[in-house]
């Protein structure tokens, strides 16, 4: 393929990434300003909705902290219903019922990996598809919604909400400062000032760098800021026979296998991530093979992780919550699989700091 010219001279691919950043700062910034100004309309659903999202592309905890969110909300003894876009999954499209908080309605496929994933974490409605003013109005007729979580939605202006809460990674919250292409910013960093919450996610392993800060501080005037760490467990364990081992046997499974090494496998956001928690938690590594986020596997990359075991003599196969709900009724692995998931836990008084926002908020509506 060959490269635009401007003149007689070609575009480097940081030159051609730097205009084609300025192009979508452009589409983005009118369509805020639009939005913001009231030419374009934002739809109101009629019960409290509160958005989990980030400014940047990337995983930085969105899925946990959705679970997290209605959790506690459904604790505080409101009714809640999780919406989520079902980015691949034939929902996108159509839209559709994924839960109703006691059973599921569809396979993956149909949801997408993360709905299908939330719905089995939780035991409230979950809905999936882009049109979420539809489904927000579903629910609250089919299942009689107090609240509605909308997952990864903070870009999704044309849906207003009570509560923003807006995530950050401590370590890279704003990538290389730049829009995509060039960089990781969905949108300006200005626009953390729609936020009425900024959570720091893996706070525990990570810190701001120094020019960071003053950055942060300009856009979060007078925004709560808080921190969470990221919590990974074992959340299952799958012999090669389909069967799980019950929770004490998941329980020991490090200190029994601590000489032994793992093949780890995923297809998230940020692969590395994966590894650096299976580190972090004392399991030891033979390989890695990562696949793209969302990655729909096929009997070959099955066939090519299982002959990558057998090479390398691990001792069992590792993956993520998400991977697993993508694979677990498609496909047959004779191996020992362990299956790790990640909890969201706020640090210090901020647990309590969130929940008195959340209450506060909700409070105040209904």
């Amino acid at each position: 393929m060959a490269r635009p010219v401007v003149g007689d001279k070609l575009l480097s691919l940081e030159t051609l990434l730097d205009l084609l950043s300025k192009a979508y700062s452009v589409i983005i910034k009118t369509k805020i300003a639009l939005y913001r100004t009231g030419m374009m309309k934002s739809k109101k659903l009629p019960c409290f909705v509160i958005s989990v999202g980030n400014i940047t592309v990337g995983g930085t905890g969105k899925t946990p902290m959705t679970v997290y969110v209605a959790d506690l909300v459904q604790q505080m003894g409101y009714k809640v219903a999780v919406i989520s876009r079902g980015y691949k999954g034939k929902f996108e499209q159509s839209g559709g019922v994924v839960c109703d908080g006691h059973k599921l309605y569809c396979t993956p496929e149909e949801s997408g990996d993360e709905p299908f994933l939330i719905a089995q974490s939780l035991g409230v409605p979950v809905l999936a598809g882009k049109n979420r003013y539809a489904l927000g109005i579903k629910a609250i007729q089919k299942f009689d919604s107090q609240v509605i979580v909308l997952d990864d939605a903070f870009q999704h202006i044309k849906l207003k909400r009570d509560l923003d809460l807006v995530l950050l990674d401590a370590g890279h919250p704003f990538g290389n400062g730049k829009l995509i292409p060039r960089g990781r910013l969905r949108e300006p960093i200005s626009s953390l000032e729609r936020g009425d919450a900024i959570i720091f996610t893996r706070s525990d392993v990570k810190n701001l760098k120094k020019y960071e800060q003053p950055v942060l501080n300009k856009h979060t005037k007078k925004t709560p800021v808080l921190r969470t760490s990221h919590y990974p467990h074992i959340s299952k364990i799958v012999t090669g026979l389909g069967r799980k081992l019950d929770k004490k046997s998941v329980e020991d499974f490090f200190e029994k296998n601590r000489q032994k090494q793992g093949l780890l496998f995923s297809g998230i956001a940020n692969n590395m991530d994966f590894r650096r928690t299976c580190e972090a938690m004392g399991m030891g590594i033979a390989g890695h093979l990562e696949f793209p986020d969302h990655c729909w596997y096929k009997q070959e990359d099955i066939t090519m992780l299982l002959e990558r075991y057998k090479k390398i003599r691990a001792d069992f196969i590792v993956t993520t919550q998400k991977d697993y709900v993508k694979i677990a009724e498609r496909f047959v692995i004779p191996e020992l699989l362990v299956v790790v998931g990640v909890q969201i836990r706020f640090m210090g008084d901020y647990g309590e700091a969130f929940e008195s926002l959340i209450k506060k908020k909700i409070q105040s509506y209904i």
